[in-house]
C-alpha cells in the first residue's frame, strides 16, 4: 500500500466525528492502525544521544521511557496502571489525541521488534477508549480479545525471545492472562535492546506525521526487569538510555528510573504537539 494512502487511512482516528458512538471511533482507530505495519520506528527518525557522567540521555520524536541497549536480551517485563488521558493545553478539539504504553525487545538499534501494551485515544467530549494489543514486526498490530482495560487497570506485560525468529507476548489484567506465540516469523530478533516506553505513534510506516499526543499524566512501570545473557537485571544494571519525546519544541516528557521502577510523565506546560 502506498504511503499516502496509509496516511489518509490512519488519520481516520484523528478525525473520527464526535457524533459517532465511541465504538465506531474505536473501530476507526483499530482499522487505521492495522493498515500500517508498525507502532514505532523511532530509530529511523534519528534519536539523538548525549553521554554525560557514564549515563546516556536521548531524545526521540515519538518514544519516551528507558531502554537497555546491549546484546543478549531475551525477556522484558513490567507492570503499569493504565492512565486516564486528557486533551493537552491548546489541543485541536476536532482531533482525537492518543498514546500507547508498552514493553518490547529490539527496535532501538534495529528495525526488529516484539512488543505488547495498551493504546488509548481521547476526545474533546471526554470520551476515551483503551485497548490491549501485541505485535511482532513486520506483522500488524493485533487487539487482544477477551481482555478489557480502562483507566486504573493494572496491567502486567512481558515479551520474550524464544528463538531466532520466535517469541511470546503476555499481558495480564484483573487476573486474566492472554499470551501469543510467534513462530517462524519473517524477521529475526537479534536481542539488542529491551524497552519500557510511552509512545506517540507514527501515522505512517516510519517517522512523521505522528498522532496528536494525549496528556497521559504519568505512566509508572514497576517490576521493570530484563533478562540479559541469562541474568535478570533492572534498568540501572544494564547499558541504559533515558529517552524523552521531543518533536522540535523541547521535551514533551520527563523520563527516569530508580531500581526496577521506570517513570514517564507528560510535560503539560508545553501544550499540545
Amino acid at each position: 500500500m502506498k504511503f499516502g494512502t496509509l496516511t489518509t487511512n490512519l488519520l481516520l482516528v484523528a478525525t473520527a466525528t464526535l457524533a459517532s458512538p465511541l465504538s465506531a471511533r474505536k473501530q476507526a482507530a483499530m482499522d487505521a492502525l492495522r493498515a500500517r505495519r508498525s507502532l514505532r520506528r523511532s530509530i529511523a527518525s534519528g534519536p539523538r544521544a548525549n553521554n554525560t557522567g557514564g549515563t546516556t540521555d536521548s531524545t526521540s520524536p515519538n518514544w519516551a521511557g528507558v531502554t537497555i541497549s546491549q546484546l543478549g536480551v531475551t525477556e522484558v517485563s513490567g507492570t503499569f496502571t493504565v492512565p486516564q488521558p486528557k486533551m493537552p493545553p491548546g489541543a485541536d478539539p476536532n482531533l482525537a489525541h492518543c498514546g500507547v504504553a508498552w514493553v518490547g525487545i529490539d527496535g532501538w538499534n534495529n528495525g526488529d521488534l516484539i512488543q505488547t501494551g495498551v493504546l488509548w485515544c481521547t476526545y474533546i467530549d471526554n470520551s476515551t477508549f483503551w485497548y490491549p494489543w501485541y505485535e511482532y514486526l513486520p506483522g500488524f498490530i493485533t487487539e487482544i480479545d477477551g481482555v478489557n482495560v480502562t483507566a486504573g487497570s493494572v496491567v502486567t506485560v512481558n515479551a520474550k525471545k524464544t528463538g531466532t525468529n520466535s517469541g511470546i507476548t503476555t499481558l495480564t489484567v484483573d487476573g486474566v492472562t492472554a499470551s501469543h506465540d510467534f513462530t517462524g516469523e519473517e524477521y529475526s530478533l537479534p536481542g539488542t535492546s529491551a524497552e519500557w516506553i510511552v509512545e506517540d505513534y507514527s501515522l505512517g510506516l516510519v517517522g512523521p506525521p505522528y498522532a496528536p499526543f494525549a496528556d497521559f499524566g504519568t505512566v509508572t512501570f514497576t517490576g521493570a526487569t530484563a533478562v540479559v545473557n541469562g541474568a535478570t537485571i533492572t534498568p540501572g544494571e544494564g547499558n541504559w538510555v533515558i529517552v524523552d519525546l521531543d518533536q522540535g519544541n523541547g521535551p514533551i516528557t520527563s523520563s527516569s528510573f530508580s531500581g526496577s521502577t521506570v517513570t514517564v510523565s507528560y510535560n503539560s506546560d508545553l501544550g499540545a504537539n
